[in-house]
């Protein structure tokens, strides 16, 4: 399928959800024209956003903000092309605004999709749509799949596991979790490659289990000779604890309930809707962790790293990267040697530090909290709006705000270091 045609599909989807969407809340209350188009407009600026955990044969859609879930259900009707076909009726629920370019990528997408398939699994506990290129291979063999990409596909039973480990001698890997107990993996080789009997020859895919327990390797031996690039995808049960490992490739997961692993050499490493303990390092990567809650660890030696309404205990260190942390309850220790730390709390349940050699520290606090700072740089700030008793100097502030408590540090080498007021 092509890359388009993906593309394509995720719109339409996403018009199904709008319909289903507005049709929900009409039923509430009569809402203007006006406020549906900025609606729609909003939940079209979230696919967007959701690309970033995407694959040329896997899409992840998180419709945690739409309402009536239960209707989504109906997307397995789009399995076909009649499917497909009916979804641009309901074109007659979008904004005027809207209609003419979704409903030409629809008829687009209906020549282009005849000889291809997908899956759709819809998880409604989790709010979570996937979909999935269903790859014309057989089974446990390389298959040629376009011109110049091959894939392994491999389908297993995995209700007995209680953890899973995947090793890449090289190339990304995306896990996804799933509520269903079959599990699959898929390889997808593509570059210069001869033929498909050197490839079985080059690229290995194995699987060993052990009690309740298995092991997943892709092992290219030829990797440091060859300019291949491997994709590898894996849909396990989401409940199963989690570890990865890939020389030099990026890493996505997504919904995950037990602990997870990560580690790659040099790739980026993005996480989504995890909630059991949380370790990921990255050489020379960013990493990314949103929507999750657990203990979590984030360690790059030079990229940056970010989490987006996390709640639980975290702790992020980079010994170049930046650090930003939004929509965070908890507890937190960030650290970095040359870039800037921001912190926005919307609850505190534990101690807050942060430190760095050069860079700014912006530690945004509820107006409510009681706690003990201590702020070091070559400037600090802290927002009038709390109630504070201390000492102040240029360079360290030192007392409470509120009654105090919870212990806060932030200290720069040469920055500014302020506490700001969350509103």
């Amino acid at each position: 399928m092509k890359k388009t045609s993906w593309e394509i599909v995720v719109a339409g989807i996403l018009l199904l959800f709008v319909a289903i969407f507005i049709t929900s809340k009409n039923d509430e209350n009569d809402r203007n024209h006006k406020q549906e188009e900025e609606r729609f407009a909003r939940v079209i600026a979230s696919e967007e956003a959701e690309r970033a955990m995407s694959s040329e044969n896997i899409r992840i859609i998180n419709i945690e903000e739409l309402a009536n879930v239960e209707g989504l259900k109906e997307l397995s009707e789009l399995k076909s092309l009649e499917g497909l076909q009916r979804l641009k009726n309901l074109t007659a629920l979008i904004p005027d605004s809207a209609k003419s370019d979704i409903i030409a990528e629809l008829n687009a997408a209906l020549s282009e999709l005849e000889d291809d398939s997908f899956s759709i699994n819809i998880d409604i506990e989790d709010n979570l749509v996937l979909l999935q290129k269903e790859y014309k291979t057989e089974e446990g063999k390389w298959s040629d799949v376009s011109p110049g990409v091959y894939a392994y596909t491999k389908k297993f039973d995995a209700s007995n596991l209680e953890d899973i480990s995947i090793q890449l001698s090289s190339g990304s890997v995306i896990l996804v979790g799933s509520d269903d107990s079959k599990a699959s993996i898929t390889v997808k080789a593509s570059g210069k490659i001869a033929a498909r009997e050197l490839l079985q020859e080059m690229v290995s895919v194995s699987m060993i289990k052990k009690n309740r327990n298995a092991e997943v390797r892709v092992n290219n031996s030829k990797k440091e000779d060859s300019n291949i690039q491997l994709q590898t995808t894996l849909v396990i049960p989401s409940s199963l604890d989690v570890v990865s490992f890939t020389d030099g490739g990026h890493i996505e997961a997504t919904n995950f309930k037990g602990d997870v692993e990560f580690k790659t050499s040099g790739g980026h490493i993005t996480l989504k809707d995890l909630s059991g303990d949380i370790t990921a390092f990255t050489e020379g990567g960013h990493i990314k962790l949103s929507n999750s809650k657990g203990d979590a660890s984030l360690k790059s030696l030079g990229g940056h790293l970010s989490a987006d309404n996390f709640d639980g205990e975290i702790e992020m260190r980079t010994s170049g990267g930046n650090v930003i942390g939004t929509k965070l309850a908890g507890s937190a220790n960030a650290f970095s040697s040359g870039g800037n730390i921001q912190l926005q709390f919307n609850s505190v349940r534990g101690e807050i530090q942060a430190r760095n050699g050069a860079g700014q520290i912006d530690i945004s606090l509820p107006s409510d909290i009681n706690a003990d700072l201590n702020l070091t740089g070559t400037k600090v700030e802290l927002d009038s709006r709390f109630v504070f008793k201390g000492e102040r100097k240029k360079n360290q502030i030192i007392g409470k705000i509120g009654n105090g408590g919870i212990k806060i540090t932030a200290k720069t080498g040469y920055g500014t270091a302020m506490i700001e007021k969350n509103e």
